[in-house]
């Protein structure tokens, strides 16, 4: 009895023990399991089980945390064969915050689990994965078909092992599964091929990729392609990301119809002729992001067709502020049809660049029309260097390069040999300041041609006012500037323009010596211009003056004026002073001309008010003097009128001259005028003629050249003929013996009156119908004599004006005064 009592109560103390361990078990659970999880990096939250009827081990919750994951298991049924959990939920933490200070976050450590050998099998009929890579929950379903061998459905289709320190993931992955929790472009299909391991610490990812994507704007569709194998780690303590993306192939297209989105037609032929729309993109190294910093040492961009090429190199930038952390070399050699070669080497650190390009091509874009008639450019090259700091808060810049074009035709103009050095500078106040030096070897437009043409342009302007107002400072200087009428030589203008709502510029320019001030106002409404001739040398204008007229010398004379107008309205007005004007014409001189000119311009039409000048002296043979009248320009059409002067001793008057008319009658007026200086003859002649004359001589000017008809001269008062040892007149009275006693009464001759009719031809013969009436005081003999004459005028005025010695002498002088000053 006592062994059966003894027996009863182990018995009992026995059940006791298990009841209170069932009735305790949670905790005691928690006390067994927590030191064991622990050990594995584990942490136990919450445990609820019981046992079932059968002995099963029925779970009803249970919370670990294990290296940042969150993970709830609900409605488990354990038993020896297998462990079936009805819900599950996974809660990645957002790893991008955990660089951040957290007491409560361990470091990730290497896998060891411990997996016993033998134990059921489990199974997950629904897991919720929450984690920042989705938009939604993840849901999967878990099925272990052999131990720690696990095959994941619904959401994503997978094959997971487990091992003591690695898990392995076998995920199929394409735009379908994708779409199911994040939202993808239209028209983006991709199927991957995936094997991740995890030992804790890193994820290592090896793909397969086939992805494309089309965008399409209009009727212009975009295209990305890429395939081929894709490995990739990330390390999560040290958030290492490295991938290798070296074995992708990468293909970026246009289709032919997207140029047809560029509406002329030039522009749509250039950019089909010079840009490849198919381009092959490849990532040689691999790649990496750690932490927060993303670097990439080589990146190309080739084009399927031709040798162009853009390659960058040595990336790096923090994720954080890509923009002014970004470093990174960039390359680009481009060339197609007409561009030979289009080189460019950008360095950029942080918010700083530093490139050089070099630009060949043959010739410019046809659709680049500066006028109706189009540009062309023949070997055209450009090179230099580019600096900008401060790129995304307060930008300065610096620009140096070197433009050179062989030939070009611009707007009709054909250019030859340019050149330009140009500096450009832009600071942090939104300054910029651009200088130019230019050379052009020779520059034809229509019949004007120049060449030797040097530029030196500066222009300064301040962008921060939100309107361009810009200063600029120019010389331009050419060897020679030629037109079919007129060559400059020693061409040079200086410049000075303030830009504004319009344009203000002042030129200085100097032609041949010849200086003016030109300045004008130009806006959309008008152009209004001043032109000043500062007080001058005329003999300034000897080097021009020669090119319309080679014989002609000026040798004194000042010049002066201003001339105010529109260039739109084609109006203008002013006034030019010219004073003490002397000049060579051949064989003739005109010392000390004045005159005052005031005249207006309008459509074409130059009309000058009538104005005085007086001319000192003109040498022509016969000596004129005291020359004044009145000189008028009416549409263009210059006359002089009321000429007055002194000749050979008396006046003459003449009532109106008109340079350009063909056909005009100039009546000239003589009183006065000494005989003995009209019939210029030689001292030793023994003849001679006193006496006062006057006359009316109508001077008729057409194309045939210059006439007089009907001509008049009359004596004024008693004149006196002698006729002494003259050899030719004695012959004509030996050979004429009935003539001898007649002509012998003209040897000592009264003229008591003198008629002479004058007629002149184009050719210069001067017909003189001469009846002289006088008294011979010798004789007692009245003389009615009848006289006709023919000489050719120009030869005797060529001799006349060689005979006159001061005038030749002036001519010397005054030759010599012109060269000079000219």
């Amino acid at each position: 009895m006592s062994f059966k009592r003894v027996s009863v109560g182990l018995l009992g103390i026995v059940l006791s023990m298990v009841l209170l361990a069932y009735l305790f078990r949670l905790p005691l659970t928690s006390w067994y399991l927590t030191p064991m999880l622990s050990k594995n990096g584990a942490e136990l939250h919450c445990i609820d089980w019981s046992l079932t009827s059968q002995l099963d081990l029925n779970i009803e919750k249970l919370c670990l945390t294990y290296q940042g994951l969150q993970i709830e298991l609900a409605g488990i049924l354990a038993n020896k064969q297998q462990v079936r959990v009805s819900r599950a939920n996974l809660i990645v933490s957002d790893l991008a915050n955990k660089q951040q200070p957290d007491a409560s976050q361990t470091e990730f450590k290497k896998l060891a689990l411990v997996l016993p050998e033998q134990r059921p099998l489990i199974s997950i009929e629904q897991l919720d994965v929450v984690s920042p890579f989705t938009d939604t929950p993840v849901r999967l379903a878990i099925q272990e078909k052999r131990l720690n061998h696990f095959t994941i459905s619904r959401d994503l289709n997978a094959d997971v092992v487990i091992s003591n320190y690695e898990v392995k993931a076998n995920i199929t992955f394409d735009e379908q599964v994708a779409e199911r929790f994040v939202t993808l472009p239209t028209s983006s299909h991709f199927t991957t091929q995936s094997q991740i391991k995890f030992d804790g610490i890193t994820v290592a990812i090896e793909s397969s990729i086939n992805a494309s994507y089309q965008h399409a704007i209009e009727q212009c569709d975009l295209g990305f392609n890429t395939e081929g194998q894709l490995s990739a780690k990330y390390q999560l303590n040290q958030q290492h990301l490295y991938a290798d993306l070296s074995a992708l192939q990468n293909q970026l297209s246009a289709n032919r119809d997207c140029l047809n989105t560029i509406a002329d037609q030039q522009h749509q032929s250039f950019i089909e002729a010079k840009l490849p729309l198919t381009w092959q993109l490849h990532i040689e190294k691999p790649v990496s992001v750690e932490g927060k910093n993303l670097s990439a040492p080589i990146i190309k961009l080739q084009a399927i067709e031709g040798q162009s090429e853009v390659t960058v190199s040595n990336t790096s930038l923090s994720l954080l502020d890509p923009l002014t952390s970004l470093n990174s070399q960039v390359s680009i050699d481009f060339n197609s049809k007409d561009i030979d070669e289009l080189k460019l080497n950008a360095h950029l650190h942080e918010s700083s660049v530093s490139a050089d390009f070099e630009l060949s091509l043959d010739s410019l874009p046809a659709f680049l029309d500066f006028q109706a008639d189009g540009a062309l450019v023949e070997g055209m090259g450009a090179k230099g260097e580019l600096d900008i700091d401060e790129l995304f808060t307060s930008p300065t810049a610096k620009l140096n390069t070197n433009i050179s074009v062989k030939n070009a035709l611009i707007s009709g103009a054909q250019i030859a040999d340019f050149s330009s050095a140009i500096n450009a500078e832009y600071n942090a106040q939104q300054h910029l300041v651009v200088k130019a030096n230019s050379k052009v070897k020779s520059l034809t437009y229509d019949d004007i041609n120049a060449a030797k043409i040097s530029n030196e342009l500066t222009l300064s302007t301040d962008l921060s006012v939100g309107e361009l107002f810009a200063d600029i400072d120019a010389k331009t200087t050419a060897a020679k500037l030629s037109t079919a009428e007129l060559t400059l030589n020693k061409l040079s203008v200086v410049s000075k323009a303030l830009q504004s709502r319009a344009l203000q510029a002042t030129h200085h320019v100097f032609a041949d010596g010849f200086e003016a001030l030109v300045s004008h106002h130009m806006s959309e409404v008008a152009h209004p211009f001043e032109l000043v001739i500062p007080e001058q040398a005329v003999s300034k204008l000897n080097p021009i003056i020669a090119q319309f007229e080679p014989l002609a010398t000026v040798t004194d004379g000042v010049v002066s004026g201003i001339i105010k107008g529109d260039v739109n309205l084609q109006q203008a007005q002013g006034r030019v002073q010219i004073s003490k004007f002397s000049a060579l014409y051949n064989d003739y001189l005109a010392n000390d001309f004045a005159v005052n000119l005031n005249g207006t311009f309008n459509s074409g039409q130059l009309n000058i008010a009538a104005t005085k000048f007086t001319l000192n002296e003109l040498r022509a043979g016969a000596v004129v003097k005291n020359i004044q009248g009145q000189l008028q320009v009416t549409a263009n059409q210059p006359c002089a009128a009321n000429l007055t002067g002194q000749v050979m001793g008396g006046a003459f008057v003449v009532n109106k001259y008109c340079p350009l008319s063909d056909n005009q009658t100039a009546t000239v007026k003589f009183e006065n005028i000494d005989a003995s200086k009209l019939v210029t003859l030689d001292a030793e002649s023994g003849i001679s003629l006193s006496g006062r004359l006057a006359g009316t001589l109508p001077v008729v000017i057409s194309k045939q050249g210059i006439e007089v008809k009907q001509g008049q001269l009359v004596n004024q008062g008693d004149g006196k003929l002698l006729i002494t040892n003259n050899a030719g007149f004695d012959a004509v009275k030996a050979q004429q013996q009935e003539l001898s006693t007649t002509l012998s009464l003209l040897e000592n001759l009264d003229i008591k009156k003198l008629r002479s009719s004058v007629n002149l031809k184009p050719d210069g013969w001067l017909h003189l119908g001469v009846n002289l009436e006088g008294y011979n005081e010798a004789q007692q003999q009245a003389v009615n004599f009848n006289y006709n004459h023919e000489e050719n005028v120009f030869t005797l005025l060529r001799a006349l004006r060689l005979s006159d010695e001061i005038t030749q002498k002036v001519e010397k002088e005054y030759a010599k005064k012109g060269s000079n000053d000219g």
